[in-house]
C-alpha cells in the first residue's frame, strides 16, 4: 500500500497518516498541537512533484486528533478540513476551543515539548461536514466514511479502497502486546454498534488508532478482543455500581485497574480523568 504514508508525530498523538490519490491527498487525523512543526515536515517530504495537502479527515474533535489543524492551515492554506456535523459544531464553541488549547498545553508540558504558540481558534474549524456512506475521491483512491459514535458522538473511521479501515477510537486501542484498551464514553450500545459496523467492512487490514496497522496475526481476532474490552469495562463499572460505590470510589478503582503504564504513556492524567469520568456516568445512566 504504498499509497498511504505514516506521518504520525509526536508522543501521545494520534497517528497521522498520509493518503495519495493521483489526483488529490487527505491526511487521516492530526495529532496534538506541540507536535505540528514534525507533522508538517513528515508530510512535506511525502508530497513530491510540488503536490499539496487538498483534506484533512478527523477522526473525532478531541485535541490529541486534531491540534494541529491551525499549524496545517498555516502552510496549506487552501486545505478542507472534514469531519462530522457534531464535530462542526463543536468548533463553534468558545469553551470547547479554550478546553482543546487547555488540554494541548497540557499535553505539551507532559511530553516535554514546554509551551504552545498561541494560534488562532478561527484557524480551528471543519470546512465541510461528512457522514455515513459518503465517498472521497482522491483519484484511483476512494474513502468511504463510516459513522461510528461511542467514543464521541462524533466519531467517524474510514475505509480505504475497500482494503484498509482506519478504525476510531470507539472501537479501542491496541499496544504491542496485543491487549485491547477500551475507549468509549458517550455509549455502550453504539460503541457495540460501532464495532459491528467496522467488522462488517471486512478490510484485511487495520489501523488502530493510537497504535498503527495492525499485524497480520492480530487482525484476525481484533474486533473480537474490540468486543471483549467494552464488555470488560462496562460491566466493570456496573458491578461497583450495583455494590453501592458512587461515581468518586468507582472512577478511583478504574483507574487502579485500567490506567496501567501504555496508558499514562499515551494520555495525561487530567485528560484519563475526563475520559473516564464520562464513561462512568454514560454507562450508570444507561444501564
Amino acid at each position: 500500500m504504498d499509497y498511504i504514508v505514516d506521518v504520525t508525530s509526536g508522543k501521545g498523538s494520534s497517528t497521522a497518516f498520509l493518503v495519495l490519490g493521483k489526483d488529490k491527498t487527505a491526511l487521516i487525523d492530526c495529532g496534538m498541537a506541540y507536535s505540528a512543526s514534525n507533522l508538517i515536515s513528515n508530510i512535506q517530504q511525502a508530497l513530491h512533484n510540488g503536490r499539496k495537502l487538498d483534506y484533512i479527515l478527523l477522526s473525532h474533535s478531541h485535541y490529541d486528533h486534531v491540534g494541529s489543524v491551525p499549524y496545517l492551515r498555516k502552510v496549506w492554506p487552501d486545505v478542507k478540513v472534514l469531519a462530522a456535523e457534531y464535530a462542526q459544531n463543536i468548533f463553534t464553541k468558545r469553551s470547547a476551543l479554550k478546553t482543546i488549547k487547555e488540554l494541548g498545553n497540557q499535553a505539551a508540558l507532559y511530553f516535554g515539548a514546554g509551551s504552545l504558540i498561541d494560534y488562532d481558534d478561527n484557524l480551528m474549524k471543519v470546512d465541510y461536514k461528512i457522514s455515513q456512506g459518503d465517498l472521497l475521491d482522491l483519484g484511483g483512491i476512494s474513502i468511504t466514511i463510516l459513522e461510528t459514535p461511542g467514543h464521541t458522538k462524533c466519531s467517524l473511521s474510514f475505509l480505504v479502497n475497500n482494503e484498509i479501515i482506519f478504525a476510531c477510537e470507539t472501537t479501542g486501542v491496541i499496544n504491542k502486546s496485543g491487549k485491547i484498551y477500551p475507549a468509549f464514553i458517550t455509549s455502550y450500545k453504539d460503541t457495540i454498534n460501532s464495532i459491528n459496523k467496522c467488522r462488517e467492512a471486512n478490510a484485511p487490514f487495520i489501523v488502530s488508532p493510537h497504535f498503527g496497522l495492525v499485524s497480520k496475526s492480530e487482525t484476525l481476532n481484533y474486533w473480537e478482543k474490540c468486543f471483549q474490552a467494552a464488555n470488560e469495562s462496562r460491566d466493570f463499572v456496573l458491578k461497583l455500581f450495583t455494590a453501592g460505590f458512587d461515581e468518586d470510589k468507582i472512577f478511583e478503582k478504574f483507574q487502579y485497574n485500567f490506567q496501567d503504564e501504555v496508558i499514562k504513556s499515551l494520555q495525561p492524567g487530567n485528560a484519563f480523568e475526563i475520559n473516564t469520568r464520562a464513561m462512568i456516568k454514560s454507562i450508570i445512566n444507561n444501564k
